[in-house]
């Protein structure tokens, strides 16, 4: 008895430890053919002789009550595979949220896709509350080509 009481106490002490209460979090979608609904349950569709194509990320959070009164936003920086940036300004209002940030078709054909991101939750007092970077992120650098040395 008691040594299923240690497991079991162990696992609940594992688990209750291995997440965190605040959070921001991001997950990429690659979005095709197979994310319309139709084509899992082979229902005609007309979108499914040109579907959509491209990414979304998922930007989701857990900040503190407290927080909320110092204005909060998350900042979200982006890096195209043609080698541009973009960054986008989500302000959080609620303690618990998400957004989703959508490149689709003809977006999406002209930047190539995102190669990388990244995202920060920044007060109003410009604190870094909250950062989640993508494994490949690096700022990008870029050099600027002097028109009088053409």
């Amino acid at each position: 008895m008691t040594r299923n009481f240690k497991r079991l106490a162990f696992f609940c002490l594992l688990l209750l430890t291995g997440c965190e209460k605040y959070y921001l979090s991001l997950r990429q979608m690659p979005i095709d053919v197979s994310y319309l609904a139709s084509s899992h349950v082979n229902t005609p569709d007309p979108r499914r002789l040109d579907p959509p194509r491209g990414q979304k990320i998922v930007l989701q959070w857990a900040v503190p009550p407290e927080l909320l009164e110092k204005k909060p936003q998350i900042v979200f920086h982006m890096i195209y595979k043609n080698h541009t940036e973009k960054t986008v300004v989500y302000p959080i209002e609620s303690r618990l949220g998400y957004e989703v940030y959508s490149l689709l078709d003809k977006d999406y054909d002209e930047t190539g896709g995102l190669l990388t991101y990244k995202a920060d939750i920044i007060t109003s007092d410009h604190q870094i509350y909250r950062e989640w970077k993508h494994q490949l992120w690096v700022n990008l650098i870029t050099l600027e080509e002097n028109s009088e040395n053409k």
